[in-house]
């Protein structure tokens, strides 16, 4: 998998770092990369060639500039240099910076004490989620479908702006009939989605929290003190976290469950209500009677999510960081 969300944070976390020590201890990118001063490093910019024994020892712990430079601006070039900090840098960095040879103190900061690792749980899943793994993205979809939100416009989504579940057709056509009929704005499931989405992860760590954050201090303290074969060392992550995750499976139980088992039955009936219409085809009572059920169904979504609402707000004193 490729992890393109938790890297590039966790590549702008060490650039902060760097940044801040580098302008506490005031040195300049020439020092960090192993030269005096820019005179320097002007003078071992000759081809390596002309070398003789004594000017290859100088060039010795001399690091690239560039490099040093993008690492201070959080950039990373996976597909260039997947390994854009390497050992010897890494080790290099420490100690110019002040850190006694600590490296997970560059790589990840105040690891056991900070929210990195609420941050790096919303990382990881946005990457699952857009990830090419159809298998991995449906588990963890699953779990956050217990956040009635998400349960809602996920399945909105799938309905009508990606088609994975199959809706109403228009008359003589292979074209699924949009979401204005069903009175749903495609502008408004778009714009909201995200923002669901990630508080629908954020409803999740609620719940798991505490034992992501023992699971991911235990990962840093065993495999966080180099960033070699990173994206190895986060698939064999991954799959620790998903049996983490699968004790908090919703159950039959699921508020959001609810919802999203009938959002699916009510709009695929409504769907059929929709289709026979444009053909002209007058309802029959139960068919007017099944459009008053709908109706009924998304009275009592709405309620579910105000019971789940009252529930973390009120009851649990939870604010989401994201409206």
């Amino acid at each position: 998998m490729i992890y393109t969300e938790t890297k590039d944070y966790i590549f702008s976390e060490i650039g902060k770092r760097v940044h801040a020590k580098k302008y506490e201890l005031n040195l300049t990118y020439y020092q960090l990369a192993g030269y005096e001063n820019k005179t320097d490093y002007d003078g071992h910019q000759k081809d390596l060639t002309q070398d003789n024994k004594e000017d290859r020892q100088l060039r010795y712990a001399k690091y690239n500039l560039s490099i040093i430079k993008n690492i201070a601006g959080g950039k990373a070039y996976p597909k260039k240099n997947p390994n854009l900090i390497s050992d010897s840098l890494l080790l290099h960095l420490t100690k110019e910076l002040g850190l006694k040879k600590d490296k997970r103190k560059l790589l990840w900061g105040d690891f056991e004490n900070s929210d990195l690792s609420k941050v790096l749980f919303e990382k990881l899943l946005l990457d699952v989620l857009y990830g090419d793994d159809d298998k991995l993205k449906e588990t963890y979809n699953n779990m956050l479908f217990d956040y009635v939100p998400y349960a809602e416009y996920h399945s909105y989504w799938q309905m009508f702006m990606v088609g994975e579940i199959k809706m109403s057709k228009f008359p003589n056509s292979q074209l699924s009939i949009s979401s204005h009929f069903y009175n749903l704005k495609e502008d408004d499931i778009f714009e909201k989605y995200e923002s669901i989405q990630k508080n629908a992860i954020e409803f999740l760590y609620f719940k798991c929290g505490k034992q992501f954050h023992i699971l991911f201090v235990d990962f840093i303290i065993h495999e966080g003190d180099s960033l070699k074969k990173l994206d190895k060392k986060l698939d064999n992550f991954i799959s620790r976290l998903t049996r983490l995750l699968l004790i908090y499976a919703p159950n039959e139980d699921s508020l959001g469950l609810r919802a999203r088992n009938i959002i699916i039955s009510d709009y695929k009936k409504f769907g059929t209500l929709i289709a026979k219409e444009m053909k002209g085809k007058p309802w029959t009572l139960n068919e007017h009677t099944l459009k008053l059920l709908v109706e009924s169904s998304l009275a009592y979504i709405a309620e579910l999510k105000r019971a789940q609402t009252i529930e973390l707000e009120v009851i649990n004193k939870y604010n989401f960081s994201r409206k």
